[in-house]
């Protein structure tokens, strides 16, 4: 037994010898460095005296140390305290406490910069450029908002659409699942007139199979991946909320993908009525267009307006203004206070030549040229168009009820329109003038006024209009080679949401015109604030 005993202690002891000891680290070592590692904070109780470096030196019980203030304007008594490399940070914040003089210590924290990046392949690799305010394109700054919240597993987003996979990798822990029904048992549970209805309905076939296959199935499956693809999974794409539920109400299909209105009003009809049954249904996705003037579609609409639902909806493909030729529903958000219109942009933040615009019909525009997302069948896949641009402004809906919750569809519709970022494609195209932005909502940020800038001159039998930014509301003037121009008028509707109008006409007369843009000549153009002494750069202009 001694023997045994014996054995085991000389074990314990080698043990002892030969297994390293952990290194202990005040900072962990595989992260990034907490704090500095050569200074602290100190705050002195009010109003001792701290003018010295010899206070310094008895606070953490070290010679050499250096003091700085923190406030130079004003002495505050919150100090900084410069050590020496013999002292570390944690013994001199512990001795700096003991001292009865001392209010606080702390170590000097770093702060770094916090966007948000899920580790979703495509993201990382930069092919979301949509959602990336890390690359130079014209993106919704989406890091920056998912530092404020990634959305809310309680907020169900609507596609009305052709179907979706519900089963991809990348969406099926966001699909909404009814919790008033049971799945094939061929009852309706809920009471709500559809049977099995456990993921949304199908109104084209008219059952409860919301995905028919990959071809008929591949873009309602593709808006909800930039709605929602569930993020930081490591897989795939991420959707603007990476927390939200997705309730597919199919009514579009065949070859075509095509569908009835009379469909499309029983889809929002039936999201209308579970929200009034407590499923917090927030936004309505309609990528799609092309339809007449329907009654019904604006009645429906305006009901899910009263039951608390945003309608986002595409402004379309034709390359057309459709303040001229109107394009249903995108036209409905003229006067419909949940209605907004998309436009489309592409990552050089131009306007994409099949985009429709509409000073008045389209709201703002978001990214629709060549957007990654979810593919039937667990893949993923580029489209182009406006029904691309739609989805990112509902995925911002959704982070914004996720943030203000008591905010109504009229207040969120305007939220979004009033803090899009004007471009310079844009200008007087759209409401605003602008891109979505995501943080910019989030943080109701309003683009700050500008100096003028002239981006372009046209012009009918009579009236010279000027499109830019930056020109103040009833007080900016037209210079045409230095001389102003007379009869300049202002149109507010031209108004970015700082008060600055990005439109001037002047209605010189046929004869005035003439002579002062000659066909053929080139002419120097500006626009002057008096109100601010503000003047653009030249832009040249020729009359053909």
């Amino acid at each position: 037994m001694r023997k045994l005993l014996a054995i085991c202690a000389c074990l314990i002891l080698l043990s002892l010898i030969v297994i390293p000891r952990s290194t202990v680290y005040s900072q962990r070592p595989d992260n990034q460095p907490r704090y500095a590692d050569d200074q602290i904070v100190v705050k002195l109780k009010a109003q001792l005296p701290y003018d010295d470096d010899l206070m310094a030196e008895e606070i953490v019980r070290a010679p050499g140390v250096k003091t700085e203030a923190l406030n130079n304007r004003q002495r505050d008594n919150i100090q900084l305290i410069h050590l020496n490399r013999n002292l570390s940070v944690e013994e001199a914040v512990r001795r700096a406490k003991e001292d009865p003089r001392v209010e606080y210590a702390e170590p000097d924290y770093f702060v770094y910069a916090a966007d948000t990046v899920p580790n979703d392949g495509y993201f990382l690799t930069g092919q979301l450029w949509g959602l990336s305010a890390a690359s130079p394109a014209p993106s919704i700054q989406a890091p920056q908002a998912w530092d404020m919240t990634t959305g809310s597993d309680n907020i169900v987003a609507v596609v009305l659409d052709t179907g979706v996979d519900l089963q991809h990798e990348d969406l099926a822990a966001n699909a909404w699942v009814n919790p008033g029904e049971i799945a094939e048992n061929g009852i309706d549970d809920d009471g709500n007139g559809f049977v099995d209805d456990v993921n949304g309905w199908s109104f084209y076939n008219g059952n409860n199979v919301t995905f028919t296959n990959n071809g008929e199935d591949l873009h309602g499956t593709h808006v909800a991946g930039s709605i929602g693809a569930v993020g930081n999974n490591g897989k795939g794409v991420t959707g603007v909320a990476w927390n939200v539920k997705i309730m597919s109400l199919k009514f579009l299909g065949g070859t075509q993908g095509k569908g009835s209105t009379s469909n499309a009003v029983k889809g929002i009809n039936y999201a209308i009525a579970l929200r009034n049954h407590g499923i917090n249904v927030r936004v309505i996705n309609a990528s799609w267009g092309g339809g007449n003037n329907s009654q019904s579609l604006r009645e429906a609409i305006a009901a899910a307006n009263d039951a608390g639902i945003l309608f986002v909806c595409a402004a379309g493909n034709g390359g057309t203004n459709i303040d001229d030729e109107p394009d249903y529903p995108a036209s409905y958000s003229i006067d419909l206070p949940n209605a907004i219109s998309v436009a489309a942009i592409d990552s050089i933040g131009s306007l994409p030549s099949f985009s429709n615009t509409g000073h008045s019909s389209v709201s703002l525009a978001a990214p629709g040229v060549f957007i990654y997302s979810t593919m039937p069948n667990g893949s993923y896949g580029q489209l182009s168009g406006t029904s691309m641009s739609t989805p990112y402004v509902s995925g911002i809906a959704v982070l914004l009820w996720s943030h203000e919750s008591s905010l109504t569809p009229k207040q969120v519709k305007q939220r979004i329109i009033d803090t899009s970022e004007p471009l310079q494609s844009l200008v007087s195209k759209a409401v605003r003038s602008g891109r979505a932005s995501a943080f910019d909502a989030l943080t109701n940020r309003i683009a700050p006024k500008q100096a003028p800038v002239v981006l372009g001159v046209s012009f009918t039998k009579r009236v010279v209009t000027i499109n830019g930014f930056g020109f103040e509301d009833g007080s900016a003037v037209i210079e045409v080679e230095g001389t102003q121009l007379p009869a300049v008028s202002y149109d507010s509707s031209f108004a970015l949401a700082n008060t600055t109008l990005t439109q001037l006409t002047a209605n010189i007369g046929k004869k005035p015109l003439k002579r002062t843009f000659p066909v053929g000549v080139p002419v120097s153009v500006q626009v002057f604030n008096p109100s601010t002494g503000e003047r653009s750069p030249r832009f040249t202009v020729t009359r053909f």
